[in-house]
């Protein structure tokens, strides 16, 4: 995996979810508890987010630790959702960068999968992700080939 100190903004994080929804079937993303005032407002808000997609919830996770992070003593909720054409359009709509998905406005860390294997990880507070490096070819090459 490449770390890429970079926030993908605009059309080309439009780009890159279009790119990520042709070559993973899941995605997920976290709300660090530790960084929740009132946890069950805090998810009484998140389920307001996710009604639009909330068919599309795999699972709810309680986990210590996730591609770009390890919780030493707390934990986070980790949402587990079906990456396809209506889980797309929410990404695309909810956020305009890569590390837009950041609290308060939003849960962070974006995650990508195919089969179980992580392709994309953001740390949106650390300003940096991990990418797989075929994939993050593959977003290059589209850039110059236009």
């Amino acid at each position: 995996m490449l770390t890429i100190m970079e926030n993908v903004k605009g059309k080309r994080y439009k780009e890159l979810i279009d790119l990520l929804s042709r070559n993973c079937n899941i995605f997920a993303f976290v709300e660090n508890r530790q960084l929740m005032e009132i946890e069950d407002e805090r998810l009484a808000y998140i389920d307001i987010l996710i009604a639009p997609i909330e068919e599309h919830l795999i699972e709810r996770k309680i986990q210590q630790e996730w591609e770009t992070t390890k919780l030493l003593e707390d934990t986070a909720y980790v949402f587990y959702f079906a990456l396809n054409n209506i889980t797309r359009q929410f990404l695309k709509e909810r956020s305009k960068s890569l590390f837009d998905w950041i609290s308060p406005k939003l849960p962070e860390d974006l995650m990508f999968y195919k089969d179980g294997k992580c392709l994309l990880a953001s740390c949106s507070h650390e300003g940096f992700f991990l990418v797989e490096e075929n994939i993050w070819n593959s977003f290059l090459l589209k850039k110059r080939g236009r």
